[in-house]
């Protein structure tokens, strides 16, 4: 499983502002248990547990916690919370300006790849609904790459839609998906423009797993069309397969993140006896996936 993850601007909140923290029930009362025999120092266990509450939108919506409502919630000192909020700081998560309140920063964002992969979902619970727009929904031969991931012949009509996501800050990604023919044919254009294609699968078939694979690149001429990007600003690019329960691919396809608005970590569930059901992560081992290392890299 992946997981992009969320970056957080956080400033000090000032004496200007305690009044405006006490009309609010920012932390009412709350307390969050912290494990004091823990060999993980408690400024570290409090930087965790601040990312996952900015990830679920656990955060009063003017302004983020004060250094003494974080003191309150974690039964920590200010000196504790402060190294928190300057190793989240130094790591690039967060932005701590002199004189200012403290907020959260919107400019990237987490996008989770869990079971369900309701991405619009996610974005919409963050208060950033996406918006879709459709640039391709064609019956088209697909490249001797896109046959390979669906294990068709060359050649063969395949459904290839190119959507473009965007929030009110601008373009969050550019997506190209490849649908096997036998369920390319059902789709309706109407469906592509404002639904999870995901979603429509799993109307026709039961899916089991997505394959996944996410490098750095550089946006050329592709990020500057499709992203309004300099060509040398840096690319988030995610590969992916989607199977079936009987292992038959379905869709796999290929999207392009401003690196700017995006990043990518991964999550490894450490207490699986075996790996069935359970996602691996493999580096520079494209005998691990079956991922070619040469996707089409534009529409085709």
């Amino acid at each position: 499983m992946y997981v992009l993850a969320n970056k957080m601007t956080i400033g000090m909140n000032t004496s200007d502002d305690l009044d405006v923290l006490q009309k609010r029930p920012a932390s009412g009362g709350r307390t969050i248990s912290l494990d004091r025999m823990s060999p993980l120092p408690l400024y570290a266990q409090v930087v965790h547990r601040l990312q996952d509450m900015i990830a679920r939108g656990d955060y009063p919506s003017d302004a983020f916690y004060s250094e003494s409502e974080l003191c309150s919630i974690f039964d920590v000192s200010r000196a504790t919370v402060r190294q928190a909020l300057q190793r989240l700081s130094s790591e690039g998560f967060l932005s701590r300006q002199r004189g200012s309140r403290t907020f959260v920063n919107r400019e990237r964002f987490d996008e989770a790849f869990d079971p369900s992969m309701n991405l619009p979902e996610q974005w919409a619970r963050s208060g950033r609904p996406l918006s879709l727009t459709l640039a391709r929904f064609d019956m088209l031969p697909c490249s001797d790459e896109v046959a390979a991931m669906l294990r068709i012949p060359k050649g063969t009509l395949v459904l290839q839609v190119e959507r473009m996501r965007s929030d009110a800050s601008g373009p969050v990604s550019y997506d190209y998906r490849y649908i096997h023919p036998d369920f390319g044919d059902s789709m309706q254009r109407s469906e592509a423009a404002s639904q999870s294609l995901l979603d429509l699968l799993k109307r026709r078939v039961r899916l089991r797993r997505g394959d996944n694979r996410i490098e750095a690149s550089l946006a050329g001429e592709e990020g500057e069309q499709m992203l309004q990007l300099d060509p040398y600003s840096p690319l988030l690019v995610r590969e992916m397969v989607y199977y079936t329960d009987t292992d038959m691919p379905v869709m796999c396809g290929r999207s392009i993140y401003p690196a700017k608005r995006m990043r990518c970590g991964f999550s490894v569930d450490l207490g699986a006896k075996d790996a069935g059901g359970v996602s691996q992560f493999h580096i520079n081992d494209d005998a691990t996936t079956d991922l070619p290392s040469d996707m089409a890299r534009a529409p085709t």
